[in-house]
């Protein structure tokens, strides 16, 4: 077995249409090369309608020490940066709700415009979709060693996750508030206009589903049923809920606080701590505001699947390149949708130093041979991981690998998943533990397993292979280790 170190690192693995990779990659190798001076090489191995997505190694080592050296020498490049990532994540949003307003026409020249109106901001805004991950990862390491410095090693792993909570509510806390003070506010007042103030929360937040461009927002039914649980509980008890929600991100940052002047740590190490916490927010408002701008641009998409003839599914499944020529009037110029039907479920992508590098069929597994080698195959009954929140379970493990399959987990079995995403929560809450092939301490299954003090280990790479449902598994995430039994 070669000891050389991998080239590429992988970072997701789950459902990314053509079009929102492409997209993707522009961001990670030209916007954080101009925002930086570096940018990311960038691959993805698509097979049965999931995306793995990695970024190449040197490079992401290169963009941190960048990033590490702007920190020692200028103290306000954190906050500084976190303003950029808020910033581009806000123009995303107006920019996808301008395209798809009715300002633009149907005619395919008025959909060119409005198209490569939001197509700039989209490739603008996804330099921060591959920063934060540069940032983890090495920025992690570098912070880890110098607590161990400072403080026991037994405590180390406390500390991290005192130093690692969010500074503020993501998104999808605030709708889990706002919807608990609905049910407060309705049970107090008995209030006759429930359906109306249902409609209207649901109005605010029924983007929370839209994680890719051609996926449903959810109707108001998703939020009545919800509302109506609410309902069935006494007052006491939503109001416990309602304090808990919000008493955490205040403790949290007391915390943080109390860990940081417990630690003294150097003024530079301060300096990353705050960037990777911030991050800890930011990487979950990013795909948040990712997410909004694509329930927002879903009307444009739609004309211009009208235009090409096509359904939404396979007009995603087209380059942002082969959008535009079709809509100067190139339509002949339209892959089949044979093809555009096979995109969906296989598709291979590099973005480097020699251009972009996109295959279909075959090729795909030529790529994936070439860039990746061919992984030996070998029976296991453990895989090994990263702690996200410490403690012990055993339970009935179920594989999820789409939203909709978290319908059917049950109350107290494990959570196997490549990668978690807010559609999880439901399931998170009933887990007796959680456990994923990916991630770090920013990841949204870290984030919400400290929140919800449910054990997690992150970063296996190979959970959703090794283990089934229905499997018997032991979570040790004191150690790092699942194992069947």
């Amino acid at each position: 077995m070669s000891n050389q170190p991998p080239k590429w690192l992988p970072i997701v693995t789950r459902r990314i249409s053509v079009f929102r990779n492409h997209m993707h990659a522009f961001g990670s190798r030209d916007e954080v090369k101009n925002y930086l001076g570096h940018g990311l090489n960038y691959l993805t191995i698509a097979k049965d309608g999931q995306a793995s997505v990695y970024l190449a190694a040197k490079d992401m080592k290169r963009v941190s020490e960048i990033i590490q050296a702007h920190i020692k020498n200028d103290a306000t490049f954190s906050a500084a940066q976190a303003r950029d990532c808020v910033n581009v994540s806000n123009n995303l949003v107006e920019a996808a709700k301008k395209s798809a307003s009715s300002e633009f026409g149907t005619s395919r020249e008025e959909l060119f415009v409005a198209f490569q109106s939001y197509s700039a901001e989209y490739i603008k805004f996804n330099k921060f979709m591959a920063i934060p991950v540069a940032i983890e990862k090495f920025l992690t390491a570098s912070i880890e060693a110098a607590v161990k410095e400072c403080a026991p090693e037994e405590d180390a792993k406390e500390h991290m996750t005192k130093l690692m909570t969010a500074p503020e509510w993501s998104e999808f806390q605030k709708e889990q508030i706002d919807l608990l003070k609905l049910a407060i506010g309705i049970k107090q007042n008995k209030k006759s206009e429930i359906v109306n103030l249902v409609k209207q929360h649901a109005d605010n937040y029924r983007w929370i589903s839209c994680y890719n461009i051609d996926e449903a927002s959810y109707e108001d039914n998703y939020f009545v049923e919800r509302h109506n649980e609410l309902q069935k509980l006494e007052l006491s008890d939503l109001e416990k809920q309602l304090n808990s929600l919000e008493d955490q991100i205040k403790q949290d940052q007391v915390h943080f606080e109390e860990t940081l002047e417990k630690l003294k740590l150097p003024e530079h190490m301060v300096g990353e701590i705050q960037l990777l916490r911030q991050y800890v927010y930011l990487r979950t408002y990013r795909v948040e505001m990712q997410t909004k701008a694509n329930y927002y641009i879903q009307p444009l998409f739609k004309k211009i699947s009208t235009v090409f003839g096509l359904p939404l599914s396979l007009t995603v499944a087209l380059s942002p390149k082969e959008i535009e020529t079709a809509l100067a009037d190139k339509a002949s110029l339209l892959p089949s949708e044979t093809e555009l039907t096979g995109r969906t479920q296989k598709y291979g992508l590099r973005y480097d130093e020699n251009g972009l590098f996109f295959v279909v069929g075959n090729a795909v597994d030529e790529l994936e041979g070439l860039e990746l080698g061919v992984a030996a195959t070998q029976e296991s009954a453990e895989a090994k991981g990263v702690v996200a929140f410490n403690g012990t379970a055993q339970g009935i493990a179920r594989v999820v690998f789409t939203k909709e399959e978290i319908k059917n987990f049950k109350q107290g079995e494990i959570l196997v998943t490549t990668m978690t995403t807010p559609e999880f929560v439901p399931a998170m809450k009933k887990a007796a533990a959680i456990v994923t092939n990916e991630g770090g301490v920013l990841c949204h299954a870290a984030i919400m397993a400290r929140e919800l003090k449910v054990p997690c280990v992150i970063s296996t790479v190979r959970a959703t292979s090794v283990f089934k449902t229905g499997d018997i598994l032991l979570v040790d995430a004191m150690a790092g280790i699942v194992k069947k039994v």
